[in-house]
């Protein structure tokens, strides 16, 4: 019997439209491969401090994988892209062009202003499978 690989846990902020919408976004092109969890969630808390992070960080996306590694903030986005089909992987090369240092600080703009920019839940978004 073949092992079945286990999918990729996706950590986003629940209340940030910005972070539901991407996740929104990822399910539709690669749910199948994917899980959706809100940080916030016991669920999530448990992950994270699984890996030694704060049960209520919320300031960057967070991927695990089905082997427990980890991956989060400008790296797990480019990852999380490379699983989004084809549009994912252009945007995910084309992002990658630019040096890292680049990418991390411009997600780290991007993360830090995200409720302003673009708004904040008053509640939890849940993505179904």
């Amino acid at each position: 019997m073949e092992k079945r690989e286990e999918k990729i846990a996706v950590l986003f902020d629940g209340y940030c439209f910005l972070c539901s919408g991407f996740a929104q976004w990822l399910h539709k092109r690669a749910g199948e491969n994917l899980k959706f969890i809100p940080m916030q969630s016991d669920k999530g808390r448990e992950i994270l401090q699984r890996h030694g992070y704060s049960g209520d960080m919320t300031e960057e996306v967070v991927v695990e994988t089905g082997q427990k590694e980890i991956e989060s903030g400008a790296p797990a986005i480019l990852t999380l892209l490379k699983q989004a089909g084809r549009r994912g992987r252009i945007l995910s090369r084309l992002i990658g062009i630019f040096p890292s240092s680049w990418i991390k600080a411009g997600y780290r703009v991007v993360a830090n202003n995200r409720y302003r920019w673009f708004g904040k839940r008053d509640s939890c978004a849940v993505i179904q499978d």
